[in-house]
């Protein structure tokens, strides 16, 4: 009998180790429609997060050809496009930004991973600023808590790019965002265009929205890495258990936040029916639909 169950197990482990192996090698591509009062024409946009030095074929040559064939008007990163720990492979980063500048206006926020790189007593800060200062020779427009306005047929969009002190990604801690947090670093909302803001962070949605999102693109909990059928996410990466905001769209009257289940993983490499995810967004005038 324990041979038996001996052996049970390890085919167990066997399956669960191959269907991994493959897992991650695979993304979807998720469609959202969305429509406001404050736009005039329709448009098509690419969000990319969590990104983690991740490939998808041999330079990312699938998930390239999945972006090219959307015909995007912009694509949009809402950070942690690196692994902070892994500067040796930023090239695959810069590569990859290489290509997507030759779609669309690309449009870049820090995660967590890229604050931590921020900080000049960490062992790798010049390898990431030798990054950005190639993302900005590219044409990435690098958002780190500032704005520009995209203009597009008949309508100005307004970027914003959140980044965070780091206190807000303590794992373990539930940090509450203070009043005048989201004002000191982006200022006041765009009122009078379509205000769309990159937060890397789900966390925080209620904030945002307080803020004056349109539409705020977030990333970082990996969709909870496991998910449960009927159920949702079980853990974030900040260990909180079946966090709210892990994927998925979130809606307040006329406002939405879009969360990613993103692209790539770090250090636990595990996505149980939570796979890899590519939004694109179909955006168009009128009003919001649910």
């Amino acid at each position: 009998m324990i041979y038996k169950l001996l052996l049970g197990l390890f085919l167990l482990v066997l399956f669960y180790v191959i269907w991994q192996a493959q897992e991650l090698k695979k993304f979807n591509l998720t469609r959202y429609e969305i429509s406001s009062e404050k736009l005039q024409d329709k448009h098509t946009w690419v969000v990319l997060s969590d990104v983690h030095l991740w490939q998808y074929g041999a330079h990312n040559e699938r998930l390239l050809s999945a972006i090219e064939k959307e015909h995007p008007e912009a694509i949009f990163l809402p950070g942690d496009l690196v692994i902070h720990t892994k500067p040796e492979k930023f090239y695959i980063a810069e590569e990859l930004m290489e290509q997507l500048i030759k779609i669309a206006p690309v449009y870049f926020s820090n995660g967590n991973h890229e604050s931590r790189l921020e900080d000049p007593a960490m062992d790798h800060d010049a390898s990431y600023q030798k990054l950005k200062h190639r993302m900005e020779e590219l044409g990435v427009h690098v958002l780190n808590n500032d704005r520009e306005v995209l203009v597009s047929g008949k309508d100005r969009i307004m970027i914003s790019g959140l980044e965070l002190p780091l206190k807000y990604y303590k794992k373990g801690v539930d940090t509450p965002m203070e009043s005048e947090e989201l004002m000191n670093c982006l200022g006041e909302a765009d009122a009078d265009n379509y205000q769309i803001l990159l937060a890397h962070t789900p966390k925080y949605v209620p904030e945002y929205f307080r803020w004056g999102a349109d539409l705020s693109l977030s990333g970082h909990y990996h969709g909870g890495l496991v998910c449960v059928p009927g159920i949702g996410s079980i853990i974030s990466p900040q260990f909180e258990l079946f966090p709210k905001y892990s994927f998925g769209r979130f809606d307040e009257g006329s406002q939405r936040a879009l969360v990613s289940r993103g692209l790539g993983t770090h250090t636990f490499h595990i996505r149980i029916f939570d796979r890899s995810e590519l939004l694109v967004i179909s955006a168009s005038p009128g009003q919001n639909q649910t």
